[in-house]
This record gives structure tokens, sequence and C-alpha cells, in this order.
């Protein structure tokens, strides 16, 4: 009986070892990595609209890729009763910093801040008198720098207040590009003023700048001057230019955000051939090195539909070009939309969507 015992509990202390070695091998296997969750407006891109002035505000909507549609307002849906007011401002810019939409209206309006994958409000400016923004670039998780038509004012992202106005930007100033140690600015009195990141001081004005800015893989910034468009290093601030079919026309009548955008895979670079208060119908490519890639239009618009304000933009996950278009004409015109998926390195259409309201889109937002 004793040895019989012995041997039960001898048998019982081995499989408990055993047991508990599994345990301790089990716990050592490193779980599977779950994918994360993505956020309701992460697969996409976002439209900036500026709506019927004077009848509602701006909107935001945005292209869904799962369902290829477009889902409207959804800064408003999100927000149940905060928008962009007051009537009289224009939602008017967007982009994208921190994993954070910034939506910049002019005329007084607000600057919203909102999380790009949920669309919920982080943040704002108050629309003002004092203030008349244009766009904003970020600098780093403290800082960011807002346009206006009184220069550039340095912004406390903790506080969402501003700080100090830069020197060596008087007057309407607008789009901005943050490359390596420097700020691109665009003035309408200066051209392009460079600033230095560490210190805000002026590294250098070039006069005559109509658009920019655009960054492409290889680093470099791209803008306009006269018939030409330039490329500048950013870490030595050396240029070189190539002579395009076209002079391209200021924002500066009715400000908005300058036509001109650029691949992330290549080294290219897209504008629009508009006017100053916006519209045109023919989009251009430059090939970094290439200077046939110029000869003809890259994008004609359909009959009777031209480009409202900055309608392009390149979209990475599927390497297409993205433009937007609104009808000829005043009035219900402005009530027909097209927006258009083409090949970016062919320029092939390859789809189309159009879409209803009073939106007067201005620009597009992509992750």
């Amino acid at each position: 009986m004793r040895i019989t015992g012995f041997k039960e509990i001898a048998a019982a202390v081995i499989l408990s070892a055993v047991l508990f070695s599994c345990k301790k091998d089990s716990a050592a296997v490193a779980e599977p990595e779950v994918n994360p969750v993505k956020g309701k407006y992460e697969d996409g891109f976002f439209i900036i609209n500026e709506g019927w002035f004077g009848h509602g505000t701006g909107s935001v909507s945005f292209f869904d890729a799962a369902s290829a549609s477009l889902k409207d307002s959804i800064f408003q849906k999100e927000n149940p009763g905060k928008g962009f007011e007051s009537l009289t401002s224009t939602v008017q810019f967007g982009t994208m910093f921190k994993n954070n939409l910034y939506v910049v209206s002019k005329a007084k309006g607000p600057v919203v801040v909102a999380d790009a994958k949920t669309m919920k409000e982080v943040g704002r400016i108050p629309g003002s008198s004092e203030y008349d923004w244009r766009a904003f670039v970020g600098i780093d998780d403290n800082n960011g720098l807002l346009s206006s038509s009184d220069g550039i004012y340095l912004i406390n992202l903790k506080t969402y207040k501003p700080t100090m106005r830069l020197l060596g930007a008087k007057g309407q100033t607008g789009d901005m590009l943050k490359a390596e140690n420097y700020v691109y600015a665009l003035s309408q009195s200066d051209g392009a003023i460079i600033y230095n990141v560490s210190d805000y001081s002026v590294a250098k004005k070039i006069k005559g700048v109509t658009l920019g800015f655009a960054r492409t893989p290889n680093g470099n910034v791209w803008y306009t001057a006269g018939k030409y468009l330039y490329q500048s290093d950013p870490k030595t601030l050396a240029t070189d230019s190539v002579e395009l079919p076209f002079t391209p026309n200021t924002t500066w009548s009715t400000w908005y955000a300058s036509p001109i955008t650029a691949s992330s895979t290549e080294n290219t670079v897209f504008l629009v051939k508009a006017n100053s208060w916006g519209g045109g119908k023919t989009l251009y490519r430059y090939i970094s090195g290439n200077k046939a890639s110029l000869d003809q239009p890259f994008v004609t618009t359909p009959d009777k539909q031209s480009f409202y304000k900055n309608n392009l933009g390149y979209y990475a996950k599927t390497d297409e070009l993205v433009t937007g278009t609104v009808q000829d004409g005043f009035g219900a015109n402005y009530l027909v939309n097209k927006l258009y998926f083409h090949n970016a390195k062919t320029g092939v259409l390859n789809k189309t969507i159009t879409y209803g309201e009073y939106y007067f889109p201005a620009m597009f937002v992509f992750h």
C-alpha cells in the first residue's frame, strides 16, 4: 500500500512538472500579431469643399476605396453641432500632419483639426476678425505654421493658439512646404520665401514665383516662375529648371492652393494650366529630365467640364492621378461634379464618378 501510494505521488509530481514546463513553454511562444483595425476614414482620401457661399459652410467629403463611393459632410456627421462657421467664411485648404487632418478656412473662418481616421475633432482655432488664414504646414509635435492675408504665424499645437508672426513675410502668403531644414512659403509680394526651421530666419527669397510647392521622391521641391518649372534641392537650395509650354498664373485673386502636385513613387510633377481664379481644361506632366514629356497635355477635361480650383492629386495606393471638374457655366451647372481616376503613367482614364450638390471642391488630401 505504501509502495503503491509512493508511486502514485511520484507520478503526480512528474505530471505536474511536465504540465508546468508546458505552460512556461507556451507562455514563451509569441502570439501572432493581429492586424490593427483600419479607421473609418483611413482607406481612401478626402475632398475639401468650399461650400455654396452664403448658403452654408464648407464641408469635407471622403472617397471610400472599399465601396468606391463618396461619403458627404463627414466632419459634421462625426461631430454633431460642430462645423466650419461662419457662413461668410470659405473652407479652402486641407493637409495631413501627425495623423490629423487640418482644415483651414479663409475669410476669417476657423482652423479645424480632426483625427484623420475617425474625423473626431481634436482641436480648433475659432474664426476671428483678427486672422484671415490660408494654409497650414506642420513643423514638429509642438509647432506649426499658418499663412494668412497678413504674413505667417507660428502656432502652438498644444494650445492651438498663434504665438508670433514670422519676420520676412508681409501681406498675403499661401502655400507652404517643409523640406529638410527649410520651409518654403509662397508670398504674393516676395515670391518664394525660404525659412530656416531652426529659428525661422529667412534663408533666401526668390522673386516671381507663381505656383508651389510639390516634392518628388528625390527630395527636390518644385515651383513655377515665369514660363519655367523649377526644382530646388532642399539641402543646398541649388536650382534647375525646364521651360513650360505655357506661363502659369498665380492664385492670389481669389486665393486657392496651387494646382501642382507630384508622384510619391517617381520624380514626376503634374500641374494644371489654370486661370488666376481657377478653372482650366488641361493638365501637364513633367518627368524629371525628360523635356519631351511636356510636349502635349497629359490630361484634357471632357467636353463642357473644367477644373474648379486645385483639383488634382496623386493617389499612391493605386498609382493614379485623381482629378475633379465642375460643369461649364453658372448656377445649376455647379451641381454637376465629376471625379476622375487616371493611370498616373499613361493618363488613361480608369474610372469616373459623378455626384451632385453645390460642393465647389477646392482640393484633395491624401493619407
